[in-house]
């Protein structure tokens, strides 16, 4: 690994972009980030050893850069832990090279956690950058069985309200407490990616804290620039991830109310398909569930959060996760 570092102030906060064969994108992303009106901001680009470096596109950057260069593929959650450890900031934010924020973006989710000091983490509105009509992500949800969907439905009072709390919030543009982070042990690098920011928001969630949605604070998302699920390899890590999320996460109360129908949906697919990358997935994730179950003890071990809270952040109708719905409730009305 190596790292170049072109400033030793710390600013608040720390803006990680991990990237991967992200050409075609981190340009228009690191411009965006350049023209932000709060300035009070780090960048740290940590790069996944990708064929063309991104070097060259760091030279033009008024904020401070931490350029890191690893030796193979981490993933995004190994990554996300190398940015937590290497900053001292007081946020860490997490921004995918396919995401352009607004001008105003840094400075709406700062001026949020500064307001709201008992939410852990600040998602943002991801619009979609092919069409601005549509909503890519409006905070996290989670289905009671495994399945876990960025809302795309606005907030049917949208105009009253900035500030939405969501059960969690999307790592493709989101600001973290960094000791609150720490504090529950951070990204998990075993997940690789796909589920890693649900883990997050899931222990934070069962550790007491809030995750919220910012309305005003945008991103233009591309969405799926590497492989969001659209691959073999995508398939395999979500379904492994799904089965580590309920065994480390979910209380034994809703883990055994919920685990039949967990098992019927692993059923149906393995008839479809006993051999997909789907399947494949499950049985690393089943073969590997004592080494998982050792961090649910940790887990379960600091949860403040009581069953009946959890079961109504967790959403029980499909056609919830179906339709993509944004299962928000809004913090503060503005008048």
């Amino acid at each position: 690994m190596n790292a170049q570092m072109s400033a030793e102030k710390k600013p608040r906060v720390c803006v990680a972009i991990i990237s991967y064969n992200s050409k075609a994108t981190l340009a228009r992303c690191l411009a965006a980030l350049d023209a932000q009106t709060y300035t009070d901001f780090s960048v740290l680009l940590i790069d996944n050893a990708s064929d063309q470096k991104p070097t060259g596109l760091l030279s033009d950057l008024s904020a401070p850069v931490t350029y890191m260069e690893m030796d193979e593929n981490l993933g995004f959650s190994p990554a996300m832990s190398i940015a937590l450890k290497a900053t001292d900031s007081e946020f860490l934010v997490a921004l995918n090279p396919d995401a352009f924020p607004k001008p105003d973006w840094l400075s709406e989710l700062v001026a949020s956690a500064d307001k709201y000091q008992d939410f852990a983490a600040f998602g943002s509105l991801q619009i979609s950058a092919a069409n601005p009509k549509i909503i890519d992500g409006f905070g996290d949800s989670l289905l009671a069985w495994g399945p876990a969907w960025r809302g795309q439905t606005p907030p049917q009072d949208s105009n009253t309200a900035d500030l939405y709390e969501s059960f969690g919030v999307c790592a493709a543009a989101a600001l973290y407490r960094a000791d609150t982070l720490r504090q529950i042990g951070g990204f998990d690098d075993r997940f690789f990616c796909f589920y890693e920011d649900v883990d997050v928001s899931f222990r934070l969630r069962l550790s007491g804290h809030k995750c919220g949605v910012v309305k005003s604070a945008i991103v233009d998302h591309v969405g799926g620039a590497s492989f969001e699920g659209k691959t073999d390899f995508a398939q395999y890590l979500m379904a492994r991830n799904q089965w580590w999320l309920l065994i480390k996460n979910m209380p034994a109360a809703l883990l055994v109310l919920i685990l039949p129908g967990f098992t019927v949906m692993q059923l149906y697919a393995f008839i479809k398909n006993p051999n997909s990358a789907r399947m494949k997935g499950l049985r690393e994730g089943l073969d590997r569930t004592s080494e998982i179950f050792k961090s649910r003890r940790d887990v379960q071990g600091t949860r403040t959060l009581s069953v009946s809270a959890l079961r109504h952040m967790l959403a029980w109708n499909p056609s919830d996760f179906r339709d993509r719905v944004s299962r928000v409730t809004p913090v503060d009305r503005q008048d």
